[in-house]
């Protein structure tokens, strides 16, 4: 008993205010309802008549006999009501169920699959909603009279839904991907896990699940239709002599391959891929299924570098070189070359007329052509 009361207490203690504050609330808020149930069920026993007469009926002793007497006048309706709702999972469950069996192993019948137990579960619901009110007296007839006029207002404001709707089936039906492929939309890669009717679900290597609008898929990059290529650089030092270096190499690639079974396809070597300024880079290339692809290149990289630590090829580590200058007997400048050097400059460094004065010297001399003009008419004017 001491132990089961120390657990009690450090179970208690462990609890933040914050939550020892919501339990004391729903304790409450459950004994508040208890009340509340007791004292609309129970309204006579509390003196209240009038009350009890206009919600349970004249003579009516409490309210679970008038929720009895309601229970039995709408029993058909209550049953009708379970009946359908269990025929509706019913059906969703063997829909569901048949389209698991019949659609095979291929991802477009999965696909084709995906999308009929998705519009099978939106027509269910909504037939056996019609079918309930139907029961319990409403009009559904008016309902979806109006529902009609109701539905073109909302499919006016609602055409992203209706674009995304087509769009998803334009997706099945073109193939552009299915269930099970490894793509590339908006950037996020991932596998299709999910071709629904509003929107399409990717799960991505880290097990994130991104829903994406169907009219908002734009472009599509499928990895999963053609093997990838898998590419592979390792680096030697130029100290190797690249005819070994590249007789290694193709003698150890067959077994290279023997030891990496998701490579389909035969391991190539395809030469030196670069050149760089400490070391010479060696391409090796394969394909394999995209699912694949990281793996068959951390293993390659592996054997690669195994290959070469077990013949002693060199690697290039990364260093610095410092050059002391050695001091330089020049030979001495002779006058001729002095001279051509500084006619050069003096040439280079004479500058052209400047604009300015080019064009103020046009200006005064305009003016002293109109001025000498002006005087000669002048004289003319004088001698007449």
């Amino acid at each position: 008993m001491m132990k089961q009361k120390e657990k009690k207490t450090d179970w208690w203690s462990r609890k933040t205010t914050g939550q020892k504050a919501s339990y004391v609330i729903s304790i409450l808020l459950f004994l508040i309802s208890i009340f509340v149930i007791v004292f609309v069920t129970n309204l006579r026993a509390f003196g209240q008549e009038e009350a009890a007469d206009k919600l349970y009926g004249d003579g009516v002793g409490n309210g679970w006999v008038s929720i009895g007497k309601n229970i039995a006048a709408s029993s058909s309706a209550m049953v009708g009501t379970v009946v359908t709702i269990a025929v509706s999972f019913l059906l969703i469950f063997l829909v569901n169920l048949l389209t698991r069996l019949f659609s095979g192993n291929g991802r477009r019948s999965r696909t084709i699959g995906a999308l009929i137990r998705s519009l099978t579960k939106y027509v269910v619901i909504l037939a056996a909603i019609a079918v309930i009110l139907g029961l319990w007296g409403v009009d559904v007839q008016s309902i979806l009279a109006g529902v009609g006029i109701v539905t073109l207002i909302i499919g006016l404001g609602c055409q992203t839904l209706i674009q995304d709707v087509v769009a998803g089936l334009f997706i099945v039906f073109d193939d552009y991907f299915a269930v099970g492929d490894i793509v590339i939309i908006d950037g996020f890669r991932g596998t299709v896990s999910d071709i629904g009717l509003k929107s399409t679900k990717i799960t991505d290597a880290g097990g994130n699940i991104k829903a994406i609008n169907n009219s908002s898929i734009t472009t599509v990059v499928n990895l999963s239709r053609m093997d990838s290529l898998v590419t592979v650089s390792m680096a030697a030092s130029y100290n190797e002599d690249p005819v070994r270096v590249e007789g290694l190499l193709l003698r150890a690639l067959p077994k290279i391959q023997a030891k990496i079974p998701q490579i389909t396809d035969t391991l190539t070597y395809k030469g030196i891929s670069e050149i760089g300024d400490s070391d010479v880079s060696y391409l090796v290339i394969c394909h394999c299924k995209e699912a694949n692809r990281f793996q068959v290149t951390r293993d390659l990289n592996r054997e690669l570098l195994l290959l070469f630590i077990q013949n002693d090829i060199q690697f290039v580590f990364p260093q610095i070189t410092v050059n002391q200058p050695n001091p330089v007997k020049r030979p001495a400048t002779t006058e001729a070359q002095k001279k051509l050097s500084a006619e050069a400059i003096e040439k280079m460094r004479a500058l052209p007329p400047e604009p300015e004065k080019e064009r103020f010297a046009f200006l005064h001399h305009a003016k002293d052509v109109m001025t000498d003009e002006v005087k000669g008419l002048d004289d003319t004017l004088k001698g007449k």
